[in-house]
């Protein structure tokens, strides 16, 4: 099966001098999570929006559904759903407003968008808030309104960049709920960023590692596991901090000799 996304040989270095991507080269499998994990200044923020169409790489190239993409194009916006951690949406307008908005921006018919709102509203179980202003609804319903309005246009491909932050243990589950039910219900596709391991080791198969801008490990999350520490059972994150502490002391090491 071809990949959702494949980066091939992607570079960026920001006019500050600072060497985002070194050559990244993954791909992210279809129907399934694929989780991008790595320290602060890995290259995880950059990769994620030159995917998303909002970074230019100096080189390389970034494919989606086989399709070679350019910042801005219609197929973009066609294929994927983002939902950031930017608050954008108008504190006046109810959640139901916002969704009926966001089909209109895609032109759906009104039986299209009203078949398309009810779905939505049950997966991410909004039932409870759809009148409610928007200033009113707490942070965890707001990231759950925002994948909502990602996914209203039915894309294939879900980008999520640090989704749970800031939400209680309820609306988290309910959260995880919700795209597990997109990823086996729709066959979609979720890329997403967190630095919560425990959600990655719980609910993604596929990981990909970024250590200084290039890719240390993509995969299955299992599989991650089981080769960092192949005589016991370890959780995800003392496997991740292993190899973190190992990558740091070979380049102390390097930096030595």
């Amino acid at each position: 099966m071809t990949p959702a996304i494949e980066i091939r040989n992607l570079y960026k270095t920001y006019r500050n001098g600072t060497e985002a991507l070194s050559g990244l080269s993954m791909q992210v499998a279809r129907n399934c999570t694929t989780a991008v994990l790595g320290p602060n200044g890995a290259g995880k923020s950059t990769l994620v929006r030159s995917v998303c169409g909002l970074c230019t790489p100096d080189r390389g190239e970034v494919l989606i559904q086989e399709r070679r993409i350019q910042p801005g194009s219609r197929d973009l916006a066609t294929l994927i759903g983002v939902a950031g951690q930017d608050n954008d949406l108008d504190p006046d307008e109810t959640a139901l407003q916002h969704l009926w908005f966001q089909s209109r921006l895609y032109r759906m018919s009104r039986a299209t968008a009203h078949h398309r709102i009810e779905e939505l509203v049950e997966l991410f179980q909004l039932q409870s808030h759809l009148e409610k202003p928007a200033r009113n609804l707490s942070g965890g319903t707001r990231r759950k309104l925002h994948c909502a309005l990602a996914l209203i246009h039915r894309p294939q491909l879900l980008i999520l960049d640090e989704p749970t932050v800031g939400m209680d243990p309820e609306v988290r589950q309910e959260f995880w709920q919700a795209i597990d039910g997109f990823v086996r219900q729709q066959q979609g596709t979720v890329l997403l960023t967190t630095q919560y391991l425990e959600e990655v080791d719980r609910h993604a198969a596929q990981m990909i590692l970024l250590v200084d801008g290039i890719s240390g490990y993509q995969g299955c999350t299992g599989e991650f596991k089981k080769h960092m520490h192949p005589d016991s059972t370890e959780s995800l994150e003392n496997s991740y901090l292993t190899f973190i502490r190992q990558h740091r002391h070979s380049i102390e090491q390097g930096g030595l000799q």
